[in-house]
């Protein structure tokens, strides 16, 4: 080692003890010397093998001392042995530094995007900081103390706000809105199916089934129970069910597998007597639903509970023909 490096003019104490861009200059140019590839793998692998930790700086100052390209998986391979010559190394020393930013590999150059970090600031050590003594909160007030600082968005200091004192305009509908509680088809279909929900063929699923096996949880706010088809392509259960709302294709799945579905108006204490019917003495009676609902329930392709009644609307002897079917009662004298 000592005589290849007294022989090319370079001391190895020199390279050695450079920093590591200086040693790789040299390499470089030690490289683009030497005229044979054996002196070059026995200087680098031998005489500086503790070297490491700048290969892209090596690899770009043997391309920039323009060495050739032979000498290249040797020089990386020997260079460390843990070191494999890659694509991008064999493409620095062909082509050179300028066209590559060689520094972008280097893992000392990684850092956050600019703005990504933002310094802590620290409040209340002195006045070089720029925030001593008082913190950049002032001097007494409401802003100086804990807490919230203002109470709510509008806040006039104490005197009535703005929103207050202008008087209320206008009519909203939102206190009549009908809430329901949701249920889909695969919902009800894995209840069935685990026998948390009794099938039995003759009998109707109220809202007390549905509320009791928890499949649905009805509070003071809602108005009844919607069916949704989620679910509807794999529903093949014939059930007989009354819900209070229900859309088009949970209406079209449950028919379509053989069962029957029903649309019932309850009011809130119909509600309440539908679902805790042992918290009344005397069961109120059922009432109809108000003339803005009246259409709704009345309508046979939403399966609602009054559509006998527009049948009879549109055939008068639709009626004649049901109760001509009952006994008749008796007549007073």
């Amino acid at each position: 080692a000592r005589s290849s490096c007294r022989a090319l003019g370079v001391s190895r104490q020199s390279i050695e003890l450079a920093r590591p861009a200086l040693r790789a200059k040299a390499l470089g140019r030690l490289a683009a010397r030497s005229r044979s590839c054996a002196p070059m793998a026995f200087i680098l692998g031998r005489a500086f093998g503790s070297f490491r930790g700048a290969a892209p700086r090596l690899a770009a100052s043997v391309a920039a001392a323009r060495a050739p390209a032979s000498l290249a998986p040797m020089l990386l391979s020997l260079y460390s042995p843990r070191v494999q010559p890659t694509a991008l190394h064999l493409r620095m020393l062909s082509t050179g530094p300028s066209e590559i930013d060689y520094h972008a590999l280097a893992l000392n150059r990684l850092k956050p995007n600019p703005g990504a970090h933002k310094a802590h600031v620290r409040v209340g050590r002195g006045r070089g900081g720029g925030k001593g003594k008082t913190s950049g909160r002032g001097n007494k007030g409401a802003g100086a103390r804990k807490g919230k600082k203002i109470p709510y968005a509008g806040f006039a200091g104490g005197q009535t706000p703005l929103h207050r004192r202008i008087p209320k305009r206008g009519f909203s509908n939102k206190r009549f809105e009908r809430v329901f509680a949701e249920l889909n088809l695969d919902t009800l279909a894995r209840w069935i199916r685990n026998n948390r929900i009794e099938v039995v063929p003759g009998r109707e699923i109220g809202l007390k089934d549905l509320q009791d096996s928890g499949a649905v949880s009805i509070t003071m706010h809602h108005a009844g129970v919607k069916l949704l088809g989620n679910g509807a392509d794999e529903w093949d259960i014939p059930i007989s069910i009354a819900v209070s709302a229900a859309s088009k294709t949970a209406i079209q799945a449950i028919e379509r597998a053989g069962g029957s579905i029903r649309t019932v108006f309850h009011d809130k204490l119909g509600l309440r007597a539908e679902l805790n019917p042992h918290k009344f003495a005397v069961l109120p009676r059922t009432s109809y639903p108000p003339p803005r609902l009246m259409q709704r329930y009345m309508d046979e392709e939403k399966r609602g509970y009054l559509s006998h009644l527009q049948k009879s609307i549109e055939n008068p002897g639709f009626l004649e023909a049901r109760t001509d079917q009952e006994p008749a009662e008796p007549q007073a004298v």
